[in-house]
This record gives structure tokens, C-alpha cells and sequence, in this order.
């Protein structure tokens, strides 16, 4: 089977053969350690467990000293690599001091890690390896595509190898138009429905000198927006794709991430992909409002796979 780290419009199937989950030992963790599991034993997939241990600066745990903290770690990913579930897949453990992106990154090159896993909070923090700005760099700058496991997910009921249906979230960025390769060879590996989704936002207006409020403009305007961006969705497929159903396409009036997580829930999605680009830097993004990307990854109800350019 091809990997994921190869051309994916070249390839027939979607292969993670190594897997590299970024653990803080939180709850949050643990949800994104049953999902890494079950893609997994679906793959047969290589996991590596990764803890980053953060430069002294960093840390504001000063009831441990340094020392007992990287032996209470090294003890942490001890029993990690331990757990019953990891018994059956082969797995390593990988422990290091950095900053976590920079960690990430030469782990992801020096082990042709396929997909990265990790779990988010939902709500901002400083102490978790997996919250705010630290996932939000590791979406934008991950060479290869990030499964994201939020809060709400229920990871046993609703993973990679039980896919029914994916909702593949554009805008027709250079991002998203790479993430529909990942959409269309999921959707045939695991016979998937496929939902093609793009969101305008409600404040849009039918044009200048147009009356914003006068009902029957704005649906007729909508109406004509909703048949263009279709067109333009139904585009997208390359010629000669086959697909296990008709995909359906879906053109919506909404705040953006309000309204994938509502269609997400509408038609029972599996799973959500979503292109991710690469205009923020860490330090830029830690003083930012939260991105679209990283409000459906805090609320979704399903994972949510990412792919940047």
C-alpha cells in the first residue's frame, strides 16, 4: 500500500504506516490515544508515543524539581508504553527536550511519520503540550495530514475504519484543494459517503446598490450563489472518480465554523477534512482570535483531519 506521504492523486488507497501521537498524559490524550489505536489496528500502523519535555523557562510547576519531574515522565511514558491496547501494535517511545514544534518536526522527517495525532482540550493553557497555539502549529506546519480528537468525540463509536461518512469542508484555498485528494481517497477506501461543504458568511451581501434586507433579492441572489458554487464544487471531483454514492454538495449561508460543525452533525459525519494554511506563526497565533480550523478541531463531534500547503 502507498503512503500517505506520496502523491495522494496518484495513489488508490490511504496507508498510515507510521504514527506519531503527541501525548501531555491528559485526558485529552487518552482520547487521542483510542483513536491513534484504532487506526492502528486498521493499518497496521507503527505508533510512536512522543512526549516533549519543554526547556526549563517554559515550565511553571515549581513544586517539582527539575529532576523529579523527568522521572516522574520517563515513568509516565513507561506505563503509556505499557497499556493493554498497545500490546498488539508495535510501538516506540520517544523522549525529548525542545520546544514542542521543533520536536514534532524532526520526529515527523526522521521517522517518515504519516500522520500525526493529537488530542485538544477545547480550552486555552500553557502547562498541556496539546492546547491553543501549540495545535495550531501543528496543524499549519505539519508536512503530512493531523488528525485532531476533540473533547466531544467518542472516539470508539466514531474513528478511522468505521468511516460511513466524510465531510470534506473547502474554500477553495490551495489547502483545501490538497485536502480533497486525502477526502477522495478515504471516502473509496472506507465506501464512504462524501459530502462536499463551502460556507459564505451571513452578512454577505446580493451586490452594490442591491436593498441587503429585501427578502425576495436576497433569495434570488442566494439561489444564483448556490448554483454557481455548486458548479464549482462539482468541479472539483477529477474527471473519473468513482465514489461507492453520489457525493453530495452543500452551499450554506453561515459563520464558518458554526456552520461545518452544524452540517457535521446534520449528516452524521465521521469525520471532517479541512485544509489548513500556513499564514500563522506560532507566536502570532497565540495573540490571535482562534482560527475556523481550530474552532470545528475544539467543537467537532468527530476527528477532524487537517492538510496544510
Amino acid at each position: 500500500m502507498a503512503t500517505l506521504a506520496q502523491e495522494p492523486q496518484q495513489q488508490s488507497c490511504v496507508s498510515f504506516k507510521n504514527i506519531l501521537l503527541a501525548t501531555d498524559f491528559s485526558d485529552a490524550s487518552e482520547n487521542a490515544l483510542r483513536a491513534a489505536v484504532a487506526i492502528a489496528r486498521c493499518h497496521g500502523s507503527k505508533i510512536y508515543l512522543l512526549h516533549v519535555i519543554l526547556p526549563e523557562s517554559d515550565y511553571l510547576i515549581a513544586e517539582l524539581p527539575r529532576s523529579r519531574l523527568r522521572r516522574k515522565i520517563q515513568q509516565d511514558m513507561k506505563t503509556l508504553a505499557g497499556r493493554s491496547e498497545l500490546q498488539e501494535i508495535a510501538h516506540e517511545t520517544v523522549l525529548r527536550v525542545g520546544t514542542v514544534w521543533s520536536v514534532l518536526s524532526a520526529v515527523i522527517h526522521e521517522q517518515n511519520i504519516d500522520l500525526v495525532v493529537l488530542g485538544t482540550h477545547g480550552r486555552g493553557g500553557i502547562k498541556k503540550l496539546v492546547l491553543g497555539s501549540v495545535a495550531e502549529e501543528v496543524v499549519r506546519k505539519a508536512s503530512c495530514p493531523v488528525i485532531t480528537v476533540g473533547p466531544d468525540v467518542d472516539v470508539p463509536s466514531s474513528m478511522v475504519g468505521e468511516l460511513h461518512s466524510i465531510l470534506f469542508a473547502t474554500d477553495f484555498h490551495p489547502a483545501s484543494t490538497k485536502a480533497l485528494a486525502y477526502a477522495l481517497l478515504l471516502a473509496n477506501e472506507f465506501q464512504a459517503k462524501l459530502i462536499l461543504l463551502h460556507l459564505m458568511p451571513p452578512a454577505a451581501s446580493p451586490g452594490p446598490g442591491r436593498i441587503f434586507y429585501h427578502e425576495k433579492a436576497v433569495n434570488e441572489w442566494q439561489a444564483k450563489v448556490r448554483t454557481t458554487i455548486k458548479e464549482r464544487l462539482e468541479k472539483l471531483l477529477p474527471p473519473g472518480a468513482t465514489l461507492r454514492s453520489e457525493p453530495e454538495y452543500v452551499v450554506g449561508f453561515d459563520f464558518i465554523a458554526d456552520g461545518v460543525l452544524k452540517v457535521a452533525a446534520e449528516r452524521n459525519a465521521d469525520l471532517i477534512i479541512m485544509g489548513a494554511t500556513r499564514t500563522l506563526s506560532a507566536k502570532a497565533s497565540s495573540h490571535v482570535p482562534r482560527t475556523v480550523t481550530h474552532e470545528v478541531i475544539c467543537h467537532a463531534k468527530c476527528p477532524v483531519l487537517t492538510v496544510s500547503a
